[in-house]
């Protein structure tokens, strides 16, 4: 029979021994559960997508899994919640504000075997989560990706499980992340009270931390170029945190002479069709002024059926037809 008091002695001793660890040694204790205000994926004005409302679904039901309580918002621009974000935290009870910003692209492919070939679908999810504070700084973010090839004509099938498999993903960095630091105080350049700049900023469609993606590129020089034909002095900045550059937009429009900064999301995905393979694009524009107040905003669409292997240059022309549909809207009042 084991010995019951020299037991309790050594577990009485284990933890005296953890007791006296310096703070750095000890384990972290879990971070506690939050009540967390739900940005989600759908944004208003664009396309229908019910890949995107299922998304939403998912992030929540994973974070009240995880502990957490989240707050779903109305369809929100996400943007728009860095000026809101003191707002949308009394409302909702919250203590921060979980903002996804999702870009999937599709395209046909084919394996070519001895004596026959087969077409499918490769799907490749990028999911930026981050995670605002009540002031609308960024306290946290996550880059991650799910890819998935499908065979059958569902493409949205394929859609949904990539980006189900970035969720899970970004969640699992989520729950690992450090403890939050206290916001930096805002630069000089920030509450700056010079006069203002007059060229259009266009902030990369590739931000700060993602994947490098010749599409992204693409459809920044797009948009540099539209702009530019319409007489506009017009500069590409540095690439950056959309959310970030609109919190720091006073910063951004004085560094680089701008009077407004504009930056943009892609989707794309192609379907197999007998004619040739059909590239639909999506391109969302907002604008916000060096406030960081969104003024304008436009989802645009394009579609191109190519004929030949090279899918890239369906996407391209896919997104040079988007910006065809695209004019600069007036300022939201």
């Amino acid at each position: 029979m084991p010995n019951r008091t020299g037991m309790h002695r050594r577990l009485a001793a284990a933890a005296c021994a953890l007791a006296v660890l310096p703070v750095w040694a000890q384990p972290r204790p879990a971070l506690a559960a939050d009540v967390i205000a739900v940005v989600p994926f759908a944004v208003p004005g664009s396309e229908k997508n019910e890949v995107l409302d299922d998304a939403t679904g998912i992030l929540a039901a994973k974070l009240t899994e995880r502990g957490d309580t989240p707050k779903v918002l109305p369809a929100t621009d996400r943007l728009s919640v860095v000026g809101a974000a003191a707002q949308i935290c009394a409302q909702t009870g919250a203590v921060a504000i979980l903002v996804p910003t999702a870009r999937t692209e599709q395209a046909v492919r084919v394996k070519q075997y001895i004596v026959t070939s087969i077409t499918y679908f490769a799907t490749h999810a990028e999911l930026r989560l981050s995670r605002l504070r009540c002031d609308g700084t960024v306290a946290w973010t996550a880059v991650t990706t799910g890819d998935k090839d499908y065979y059958f004509k569902n493409v949205q099938a394929a859609v949904a499980d990539s980006l189900g498999q970035a969720i899970v993903k970004a969640l699992d960095s989520y729950a690992a992340r450090a403890a939050e630091a206290a916001p930096a105080a805002p630069s000089a350049a920030a509450v700056s009270t010079g006069p203002a700049g007059t060229k259009i900023a266009i902030v990369p469609f590739t931000q700060a931390g993602s994947g490098a993606d010749p599409s992204l590129d693409f459809a920044t020089e797009e948009a540099r170029k539209r702009f530019a034909a319409r007489g506009a002095d017009v500069v590409v900045t540095d690439a950056a945190d959309h959310l970030a550059a609109t919190k720091d937009a006073a910063a951004m429009c004085a560094r680089y002479g701008a009077a407004k900064l504009v930056m943009g999301t892609l989707r794309t995905e192609q379907t197999s069709k007998f004619a040739g393979i059909a590239t639909h694009a999506e391109v969302m524009l907002t604008t916000v002024d060096c406030t960081g107040k969104v003024v304008a905003s436009q989802d645009a669409i394009g579609e191109h059926l190519h004929h030949g292997s090279n899918y890239r240059a369906g996407v391209s022309s896919a997104i040079e037809d988007a910006f065809g549909h695209w004019a600069e809207t007036q300022p939201k009042t």
